[in-house]
């Protein structure tokens, strides 16, 4: 239930589409995302963008969706780098038969190295505690790591790796929900 009310919210958030939107898809043979990110209060301090995802990994047996709102910005007088900090909501189920919700804050960053001419670097971290972490779940643990490439001035390629560890409630360890490889895409419009 909680899965479907985060796929309407998600779709109600693609449907406002502007300027320097974004949509995100990435695979591989057992697994895809598709992810989409939309600036709400852009100023010359940074923005707060919210952003939201749907991810299907056969292996794991996990479908996923998230919505978040990060502040993100471009500290200093550093060229290409952007730091984010925020919040993402998880609604999902993976097998054996463990639905989880969690609530989590986190840190983004990415750096794009302006001599290698669109060659660049991205990651994220995402930690929900057990006092946020609701049904099944007792803490959720995302991380990720990226290398990009802007072949065009609205399109990056990328190859990245992405893990999410679950602590299932009544059980000594930890479930990986995630833990893959993916080729994929940003597109910026």
């Amino acid at each position: 239930m909680s899965l479907r009310i985060l796929l309407i919210m998600f779709f109600c958030l693609t449907a406002t589409i502007a300027v320097a939107d974004s949509v995100d898809i990435g695979f591989n043979d057992e697994s895809f995302q598709l992810g989409y990110e939309h600036p709400l209060t852009p100023d010359n301090y940074g923005a707060a963008v919210a952003n939201g995802r749907f991810l299907y990994n056969g292996d794991e047996e996990t479908r996923l969706g998230s919505l978040g709102l990060d502040f993100v910005g471009n500290p200093g007088n550093v060229p290409g780098l952007g730091l984010g900090v925020g919040t993402k909501f998880y609604a999902g189920s993976t097998d054996p038969d463990t639905d989880f919700v969690n609530l989590a804050i986190g840190l983004r960053g990415s750096y794009i190295l302006p001599q290698l001419q669109g060659l660049g670097v991205a990651g994220h971290l995402y930690y929900a505690p057990k006092v946020f972490s609701f049904q099944d779940s007792e803490r959720l643990l995302e991380s990720g790591v990226r290398l990009t490439y802007a072949v065009l001035p609205k399109a990056r390629l990328y190859i990245g790796y992405q893990n999410i560890r679950l602590d299932i409630e009544h059980r000594d360890d930890s479930r990986t929900i995630d833990n893959s490889v993916r080729i994929g895409f940003v597109g910026s419009f």
